[in-house]
């Protein structure tokens, strides 16, 4: 089996490590788009890596995400089967080494047969798709001190009231509930204090 992989800002290849064991061939084409914009605003590159890969199976990883290795088997399979055009993957970011409960659970589309691929408007493909169960590894920070660092050379200053208007606007929408999502946003807020 082989698979064409996007690789969406810089990806070192301890990323994919595990796709290596489960593919013949792997080949590397890099998307000159920045790692977090959402891919349909970019469908000019997307469409030319896509109709450039070499392979009929694409997979798109992101800069800072890793396939682990239950993961890259749901992919050999999916492939391998071909009962569906394309594969939604969700992408769980980590912080602190735990995971973060925010973002969607339905995924983005990161695995699709290239002769199926629609290459207009939303991301698609033609005919079913599926979500994979398995999820990419996303890693934000390290640690929390590593995620104020961050902000302290990035971040705009707020007023007390801001920042905690800012913090609970954001739990509510993500519906943070478990203590490391909440540190995470408490911190993102601009408090210094975990």
């Amino acid at each position: 089996m082989q698979l064409s992989l996007l690789a969406v800002g810089h990806l070192p290849a301890e990323a994919v490590a595990p796709l290596l064991e489960k593919f013949e061939r792997i080949e590397v084409l890099e998307l000159d788009v920045p790692p977090r914009d959402d891919l349909a605003a970019h469908r000019a590159e997307l469409n030319r890596a896509v109709d450039a890969a070499a392979n009929d199976w694409v997979v798109i990883v992101r800069e800072r995400e890793s396939v682990d290795a239950v993961l890259a088997a749901e992919i050999a399979d999916a492939v391998r089967g071909a009962k569906a055009w394309g594969f939604r993957i969700r992408s769980e970011p980590l912080y602190t080494g735990k995971p973060l409960r925010i973002g969607s659970p339905a995924g983005e589309l990161r695995l699709i047969q290239r002769r199926h691929f629609i290459r207009r408007g939303e991301l698609a493909v033609q005919g079913t798709g599926v979500r994979l169960a398995g999820a990419l590894r996303s890693l934000t920070f390290a640690s929390a001190a590593e995620h104020r660092d961050h902000l302290a050379k990035t971040a705009v200053p707020h007023s007390a009231l801001r920042r905690l208007l800012i913090f609970l606007r954001n739990a509510v929408l993500t519906r943070a509930r478990d203590a490391n999502t909440l540190r995470y946003l408490w911190i993102e807020a601009g408090f210094d204090h975990g």
